[in-house]
């Protein structure tokens, strides 16, 4: 039971071990949450490194033994031990973070009688397991874009927009302890060359080879002194073999001493390596927001991006950075021309951007929207 007077206890639901984009995002929630209101852990449901980072800003982390879906009796025991966890330990909410993660904590909430929240994260795809997912039950949906929160009310779910958010000041101490000389060291990268960086884990529909054909495009027509940096590795298993396909392709774009691939590297480098650059590019066909998008400009990095939904609300089109019509190569080509033409317009853009991101997507604002949303839903229990 919460003590008279003290915290809520709340639970976050994590399906996966590794960090990206939906786990960054409980991070920073989770690091800007007013601990004097409530105090929170994570069940994480299979082992990984995510423990360690949660563990860092003293959060209490619950680790369960992996498992598959498709397994359905040990996902029934899971379920019934995060309803366990969340008796002994006198949680009143769980928050599922990822649609799967709702068939967790929708379940472990409804058997223990507990609230439940549910950030999302994408719009599914028609399939069985889907309708099966969204007939759980939950008090709350917090959607990650209007694209994802149109689609939950269509479903007939309570849902709130929430923003995901940058955490400025931590990628300020991130870039202060990485300098370009440290990071063009570690990574062999030219100093003397203007950097442009792409920074997300290796799937297609990222659309790193996009940026290749637009960097060599972009060389072919003389732009020249510029470097490019693909940060980042294949994550939870997939797509493995696109890091072999992107180098392949360098080779042949006739552009393999451009390009570094980075592969995963520490925080602290991925906001070093944005800060250093004098572009960052986002060409993903598909994005709801784009971390990367948001940390950049928080950083005074200008974006060039593909106009997907969440770089379209991040950036302001000529004043913050440069959008394009997703898929169009040529127009990222030549959007990248443009902004390396005028260093001004890159300062000024800059500029623009990091007021706006730090001032419209910061994790203060995102903590308290999601409190608010804690407190909505606790007070009807």
């Amino acid at each position: 039971m919460k003590p008279p007077g003290g915290p809520e206890r709340i639970a976050w639901i994590s399906c996966v071990g590794e960090k990206g984009g939906a786990e960054t995002l409980m991070i920073e929630c989770l690091r800007s949450l007013d601990r004097s209101r409530f105090h929170p852990s994570v069940i994480q449901l299979r082992p990984g490194p995510l423990e360690t980072m949660l563990r860092e800003i003293d959060v209490e982390v619950h680790v369960l033994e992996t498992h598959r879906m498709r397994e359905v009796h040990k996902v029934a025991g899971a379920i019934g031990r995060i309803a366990s966890i969340a008796r002994q330990n006198g949680i009143r909410l769980l928050h599922s973070n990822g649609f799967r993660a709702h068939a967790y904590g929708g379940l472990a909430a409804a058997a223990a009688g507990l609230a439940e929240v549910w950030t999302t994260h994408t719009v599914e795809q028609i399939h069985p397991s889907t309708t099966a997912i969204l007939a759980i039950p939950t008090d709350h949906v917090l959607a990650n874009c209007p694209r994802t929160r149109d689609y939950f009310l269509r479903a007939g779910k309570p849902t709130t927009l929430v923003w995901p958010a940058v955490n400025g000041a931590v990628l300020d101490r991130h870039v202060a302890s990485t300098p370009r000389e440290l990071l063009a060291t570690q990574y062999g990268l030219p100093l003397g060359a203007r950097w442009i960086t792409v920074g997300a884990r290796l799937q297609r529909f990222k659309g790193q080879d996009q940026f290749l054909k637009a960097l060599a495009s972009a060389i072919a027509s003389g732009v020249r002194e510029v470097h490019g940096i693909v940060v980042g590795g294949s994550l939870f298993g997939q797509e493995s073999d696109y890091q072999r396909e992107l180098r392949e392709l360098a080779a042949g774009l006739g552009i393999t001493r451009h390009v570094t691939f980075t592969g995963f590297v520490p925080d602290a480098h991925v906001a070093g390596l944005l800060a250093a650059s004098t572009l960052v590019a986002h060409p993903a066909l598909e994005e709801d927001f784009g971390l990367t998008v948001a940390e950049a400009q928080a950083l005074g990095t200008p974006v060039v991006a593909y106009a997907a939904v969440g770089p379209a609300a991040i950036i302001e089109h000529g004043r913050t950075g440069w959008l394009v019509p997703v898929g169009d190569i040529e127009g990222m080509a030549a959007a990248l021309r443009s902004a390396l033409a005028s260093g001004e317009t890159l300062l000024q853009n800059g500029g623009a951007g990091k007021t706006r991101c730090r001032s419209e997507f910061g994790a203060e604002s995102h903590a308290r929207a999601t409190e608010a949303i804690y407190r909505r839903v606790l007070g009807r229990l």
